[in-house]
Order: C-alpha cells, then structure tokens, then sequence
C-alpha cells in the first residue's frame, strides 16, 4: 500500500500549502481511500502538485469531527463533482465539538461548510466493517492504556457541558502481506488502545506498522512515557508519525523505538 500526505503540520516542500490539519491519501490493492481533508480546500492544490487524481477516489473516510481533519470536505467535494465516492464516519461525527480556552468555549468541531447539503452525509459507523478487500473502518477502542484525553476538548448535551470521549473516532486498519497496518487521525482515544483493539481483531497477525497522528503534543513527560514504552511493548515494524504527535511526542517514540520517522505532507510512503 502507498500513503501519500496531502496535509500535514509539517510540510518542508515549498510549493505545497501547509496548515495544522491532516489528510492521507491511502491506496491499497483494493481501493483509493482519502483519510481526513485538513481545515481548508489546501488539499485540492497539494494533491494536483501531487499528480493525486482525486476523482479516481472509492471512498472518503473521517476519523473524527474536528475542524482540521473534516474542514476540507466541501471543497473536495466541489472538485471531483459530479463522483460522489462514499463517505464513512464514527456515530455521532457531526456532534457539536468544543475547546475550552481562557476566553471560554470555542467551536472545533465539524464547520457548517462541511454538513449536508454541502456534502453528503456519512455512513455512520459503530463496528468494525470491511468496506473494501483488506481494508477494515475501527470505531472507538476501549480505554485502557495511555489513553491521550485532553480535558479542555468538551461536548453539550442537554445543555450539560462535560469531556468529549470521542466516541466518534475511527481508525483505518490495512490487512498487509508483512501484517496489519494502523493508521489514526489523532488516536484521542489513545494510540495503545487503538492498536491493541486492531490486534486483538487480527489474531496472530504481525504489527506491520502504526500511522498517524498520536495527540502528544501538550502531553505530560509521565503521558509521554507510558504511551512511548506501550508502543515499544506492540513491537510495530515501523511507526510513521505526523500532525498532533508533536516534536515531543515523536523524541519520546524514537527514543525507545525502532524505525521511527515523520510523516510530512508531499512525502511519498510504501508501508
């Protein structure tokens, strides 16, 4: 399979547009995937320096409702009209999402550009499902270990304000020849817990590797730690970290881990 970033926080080539989001274009033997649209139409521009053909895409996945990886949607969609390819979410990606900052509550969920009619609305997701040969959609592992929830990311419901648990989150697994590839958005439900659900539904399968952001950003050094040595302990082949992971994140990962890089934007990757 070849994953090509069409966004991501780091983007080093100067004739692509870069921008705090993330968007993977994923293709595998089986189908053309587009994971996530960063926050702006910057990945309609990156994928043409790219030569990404993004009117060959079977299907668009989200893997959650947050403006940096959901913001792009109208303008893909407006670029490879009149194809419509189908769109997967986690249940409940359209919730309202919220931050809690200094001046109080501060909209980072899903913008109104990117809500039918605008675009279309997604097949909803609540089990594991196998939309192409291969390729499986994971919706919210079970926290266990590591878990990287930010208490300042909030939800109201019934006019309560409390911690987003993101229960939307979804994940891409790849069935390779080497063994299964993971790949996040930001693994808010906490990267260990998201690759020790994926193994757990591929028994006996080898970690080929894990992609993606892992949300380390602002993590504490004792976060930063147990989540580093849990990802030594799953023993991935390879780790390819991007976005939110954070210069921090990817020094505490590299330095108990093997075969460790980032993922930027214009990169081309055979995992």
């Amino acid at each position: 399979m070849t994953i090509i970033p069409l966004m991501d926080d780091f983007c080093p080539k100067g004739k692509l547009r870069g921008e705090h989001g993330l968007s993977y274009y994923i293709e595998t033997d089986s189908a053309k995937v587009l994971f996530d649209t960063g926050q702006t139409d910057a990945l309609i521009a990156n994928a043409g320096t790219l030569g990404v053909d993004l009117d060959r895409l079977d299907a668009v996945v989200l893997s959650h409702g947050h403006y940096d990886h959901c913001g792009g949607l109208s303008a893909l969609f407006e670029a490879v009209a009149p194809a419509r390819p189908a769109m997967y979410a986690g249940k409940g990606y359209s919730v309202r999402k919220w931050a809690r900052t200094n001046d109080g509550l501060s909209d980072i969920g899903l913008p109104e550009s990117s809500r039918p009619p605008r675009v279309p609305a997604a097949i909803e997701v609540d089990a594991i499902v196998n939309p192409f040969p291969g390729l499986f959609l994971q919706p919210r592992a079970e926290r266990v270990d590591g878990a990287t929830a930010n208490p300042r990311f909030r939800l109201i419901e019934a006019g309560v304000e409390r911690m987003d648990d993101f229960d939307d989150e979804l994940s891409i697994v790849v069935e390779e020849r080497g063994g299964i590839v993971v790949i996040t958005g930001c693994a808010h439900r906490g990267i260990v817990n998201i690759v020790k659900a994926a193994m757990r539904a591929f028994p006996g399968k080898p970690l080929a590797a894990i992609v993606g952001g892992f949300h380390l950003g602002d993590a504490p050094d004792g976060t930063l730690s147990l989540i580093a040595d849990g990802i030594a302990e799953l023993a991935p082949g390879r780790i390819l970290c991007g976005h939110c992971t954070g210069t921090r994140g990817f020094a505490a990962i590299s330095a108990r881990n093997r075969d460790v890089s980032w993922l930027a934007c214009g990169m081309r990757v055979d995992v």
